[in-house]
């Protein structure tokens, strides 16, 4: 990532010819660069489109000059200019505002002393504690295309950004929510690391945008710029108001995207894996070896997203240590109900005192946090938050104890197994995998999650209940459970019901 005070990446002039291509320059268009840095847009617009005129801003003195040989450069400040007030030679010719934004956020540039900071201004509408801060945390380059779009909102034109695909996506929905007159919206898909040394998923970003046109929030995907004879393979955008990844998998599926009819849960969080967590031998054993005689009523199996990821959901391959039942509940009786395990815990006292998350802050020593009564529950339906693929699993009782699972998972917890057996195999169906991955964003940190998960109602999924109780029998004899074909196949379009909740009690 860039290391300098201005945060950029320099264009090679290459990727810059290549991405002008896919703007099909008029010969006489008006171009706009907001930081053009040494120039190699001004330079790849003047090969491509000699008799343009060109414009462009810089705040770093070098890189002003050497790009004036392409174009009329101003040395200023970006954030202090408005976009929309250039002075142009021919006024009818048509505006393309082009460039390579700096891909880093204004914290970033804070922490580097930077003198190219954007104002501080609730620029995307933010509410509550982040529009105090002024929205202290962005990404510039988003910032310089927002303000593009904004100062020249009464203007026809075709924007072109190099930028990250988590920036386009603010984008699309900011110009949602704002009606911004958009359409024609693609990314074309770049190698950051070999043209930057970047390891981040970035792309060429292009829209159109005239006030009296219809708009569209949806953008296609290309997945090469170098490949320009390829249609797109896909289109994400706003779809009924919501973003997803997929629009046309998505359309298929549209009704089941609501609101779950369960809770979804964390798992636990103990931010001290070395105390905590044991070595199943399968008695409990440390990581140094020492085998551990504690009170087994506090000890559970453990899995972590890893784990159910790759299908050792029923192995035996850690404890957990879980010292109170519930967030916030005493643990100071341990030292007479379980002796053993205080004395343990306080010869670690000194690791676990030194948690520094704030949840720990105020709490019972030696605290856990991410459970409850859902945590015991003997049924789990189980999908890691850290894998890109959606994969649910069932988790049973190992060695007769309820598992345990971290908090980089999510679970829906049961008592019933037949219930369990249904939800688990509604989950996996090919209708709501492709809901899922029509919402999910694979290059996000942690795709799954608990919000996107709380978006799948279950009961409107447009599933086939006679194959839906076929692969629940099956799950049930792969897993040894019990399952109740008349009920389950009764729960179907009725989950998390009063009626599904009181046929599992009789």
């Amino acid at each position: 990532m860039p290391n300098n005070e201005f945060g950029d990446f320099q264009t090679p002039i290459v990727l810059a010819t290549q991405c002008l291509k896919t703007l099909k320059l008029p010969s006489h268009a008006r171009i706009l660069e907001p930081t053009c840095g040494a120039g190699s847009f001004l330079q790849a617009a003047a090969d491509i489109a000699p008799r343009s005129e060109r414009m462009g801003v810089e705040i770093n003195p070098d890189y002003a000059k050497k790009a004036s040989a392409w174009g009329k450069v101003q040395h200023r400040n970006v954030f202090e200019l408005e976009l929309s007030s250039p002075i142009w030679g021919n006024t009818d010719a048509p505006l393309f505002i082009i460039g390579n934004p700096p891909w880093v956020t204004s914290a970033e540039l804070r922490r580097m002393n930077s003198r190219n900071l954007p104002p501080k201004e609730n620029f995307k509408g933010a509410k509550g504690l982040e529009a105090i801060l002024g929205s202290s945390n962005f990404d510039v380059s988003e910032f310089i295309i927002l303000k593009a779009l904004r100062e020249n909102a009464r203007q026809t034109l075709t924007l072109g950004m190099l930028c990250k695909t988590q920036v386009v996506r603010n984008v699309i929905e900011y110009a949602a929510r704002t009606g911004l007159s958009i359409f024609d919206a693609a990314i074309y898909r770049i190698d950051a690391m070999h043209w930057f040394g970047a390891g981040v998923d970035a792309c060429w970003f292009t829209l159109k945008m005239c006030p009296n046109a219809k708009a569209d929030y949806t953008v296609k995907i290309f997945d090469d710029i170098f490949d320009e004879g390829a249609t797109s393979s896909a289109r994400f955008g706003i779809v009924d108001s919501r973003l997803v990844s997929d629009v046309d998998q998505y359309l298929c599926v549209r009704e089941a995207d609501g609101k779950s009819p369960y809770e979804w849960r964390s798992g636990l969080k103990h931010d001290a894996s070395k105390v905590f967590e044991l070595i199943a031998c399968p008695q409990p054993t440390t990581r140094s070896g020492v085998t551990l005689d504690l009170e087994p009523e506090y000890i559970f199996p453990f899995l972590k997203s890893t784990d159910i990821f790759r299908g050792r959901h029923k192995q035996l391959n850690k404890w957990v240590i879980v010292p109170q039942m519930e967030f916030g509940a005493e643990t100071s009786y341990l030292r007479y109900s379980a002796p053993k395990l205080w004395n343990y815990l306080m010869a670690n006292s000194e690791v676990l005192d030194g948690r520094k998350s704030s949840i720990y802050r105020n709490q019972p020593r030696f605290s856990v946090f991410g459970h409850g009564a859902y945590t015991f529950a003997p049924y789990k339906v189980v999908i890691s938050g850290l894998h890109k693929e959606p994969v649910f699993r069932l988790v049973t009782p190992i060695e007769n104890r309820p598992v345990v699972v971290d908090d980089t998972c999510y679970m829906l917890p049961f008592d019933d197994p037949t219930e369990a057996l249904i939800v688990t195999t509604i989950l996996n169906s090919p209708e709501c995998l492709a809901l899922i991955n029509s919402l999910v964003f694979r290059d996000s940190k942690r795709p799954i999650t608990k919000k996107l998960l709380a978006r799948v109602d279950l009961n409107c999924l447009p599933v086939e209940p006679l194959e839906i109780i076929k692969r629940a029998q099956e799950l049930a004899n792969d897993v040894g459970l019990p399952f109740d074909v008349d009920r389950g196949l009764g729960m179907i379009g009725h989950l998390g019901s009063v009626e599904a909740t009181m046929g599992a009690l009789f």
